[in-house]
């Protein structure tokens, strides 16, 4: 009752002031009636300014502090200042997914004929060149080949030897008639037979340089699908010598992405022996909720993180969308092409994917605006004379250096962006103090 009289009694003696010296007696109550409040409540209030003699005392904007900056202070934190605007924000579909091998550029590598392996090259994980040797086999049926070709070959050169002695003798033949005619002493139908005869020995040579050749390209396209180098078969015929081994080679440049070979090990052409991939590119595969299933389109640009770099964004492109909905999860697969040029990416790990699916316009700050201060999100509003308030708001997407502001900003206010850690040094020290 006697607080109230007082109030009633300074009011009313605030009548004949100034009304600066009425609003800092009518004033003085509230502050004495706060200080019993704890530290964070504590923190000073701003106070809007008098409109038409009245005095607004809502304090639902959402402050939490404030803050003065002595100039030379300000010289050494060297901050740098950002409007709040309305920015073009890129509308974003996020998903979780899995890496995975592009099966465009990976290659299993089995053997084609039932071997043995000799000896191992490579392990699991390791990078290779095209032609690079995988491993040593041994095969009777590439003995095989080679020694049937081995044969023919031998066969068709003793043909051709017993070829080029006729065709010399028709020659000779030819010549002779020929000289005789001439000089009027053979008849013209001996010399034409005579003709004939080296024509057909000339021919038969021919075919059978021919049918050799033939033979040898086929038995060398038989080897190369066995993965034979091409030069083996060129060391058969010159050596005449026959082998039962020969090497798997690695059909394209990579990384051993599976590897099934042991020394001893029996092979056959049923399994892979080693899988090579081309990591440069992977796949993103995910899975789409059904409510955004209509935004993701083949061709819309994406952005993947993991956890492992945190600070890496790969691009890529959405390259398939499924057709048939999971009826238990409600998801439909997304998958997306991601350039991994370092090879950071591997298999199986788990990925976040953007998926860009429009465009909109937002209120944004920079991101290093944006500050923690225990539970809440803070940035730090310019208000002039080395003065700044701390002022609580939520954020939403993050775009490059921009961050969305769903609440606690209004457009054309200015913040702090470099320097806001500093301010909010100064703003706890305060607080403790």
């Amino acid at each position: 009752m006697k607080v109230t009289n007082l109030r009633f009694s300074f009011a009313k003696q605030a009548a004949f002031v100034s009304p600066a010296l009425a609003l800092t007696v009518l004033a003085l109550p509230l502050v004495l009636s706060g200080c019993t409040h704890d530290a964070h409540s504590a923190m000073v209030r701003e106070l809007k300014q008098p409109h038409k003699g009245e005095v607004d005392m809502d304090d639902s904007v959402p402050s939490t502090g404030f803050l003065t900056i002595q100039p030379d202070q300000l010289k050494e934190i060297h901050l740098t200042t950002e409007t709040v605007q309305q920015r073009r924000m890129l509308k974003e579909v996020c998903l979780t997914g899995q890496v995975e091998p592009d099966s465009n550029i990976t290659t299993p590598v089995i053997s084609l004929v039932p071997g043995r392996i000799e000896k191992c090259f490579v392990q699991l994980g390791d990078v290779v060149k095209e032609g690079q040797k995988l491993a040593f086999i041994r095969s009777d049926d590439i003995a095989q080949i080679e020694a049937e070709l081995l044969k023919n070959v031998l066969d068709f050169e003793a043909d051709i030897d017993q070829a080029r002695f006729q065709l010399a003798l028709c020659e000779k033949i030819y010549g002779r008639h020929k000289q005789l005619f001439s000089e009027g002493i053979s008849a013209r139908a001996d010399l034409d037979s005579a003709e004939n005869e080296y024509q057909k020995a000339q021919v038969a040579l021919e075919t059978l340089k021919d049918k050799r050749e033939a033979l040898i390209t086929t038995a060398r396209e038989r080897l190369r699908l066995y993965g034979v180098e091409k030069d083996e078969l060129d060391r058969v015929l010159a050596k005449k010598k026959i082998d039962d081994d020969f090497y798997m080679l690695a059909p394209r440049d990579g990384i051993i992405t599976e590897r099934n070979a042991d020394v001893g090990q029996l092979i056959d052409n049923m399994h892979n022996i080693f899988v090579v991939t081309d990591l440069k590119q992977v796949w993103l595969t995910a899975q789409a909720f059904e409510k955004d299933i209509h935004f993701i389109k083949k061709g819309q640009h994406v952005s993947v993180t993991v956890n492992s770099y945190p600070d890496k964004v790969f691009p890529g492109k959405v390259d398939y969308t499924g057709v048939m909905l999971d009826t238990e999860s409600r998801t439909m697969p997304v998958r997306a092409t991601v350039q991994n040029p370092q090879i950071i990416l591997k298999p199986e790990m788990f990925a976040n994917m953007r998926v860009e699916v429009g465009e909109t316009q937002a209120l944004s700050i920079p991101f290093e605006s944006v500050r923690k201060t225990g539970e809440a999100t803070v940035a730090y509003v310019v208000l002039g004379n080395n003065r700044f308030e701390e002022r609580k708001i939520e954020v939403g997407r993050k775009l490059g250096s921009s961050v969305e502001i769903l609440k606690g900003l209004r457009p054309g206010e200015t913040v702090v962006a470099h320097g806001s850690l500093q301010l909010q040094g100064q703003m706890l020290k305060q607080l403790s103090e």
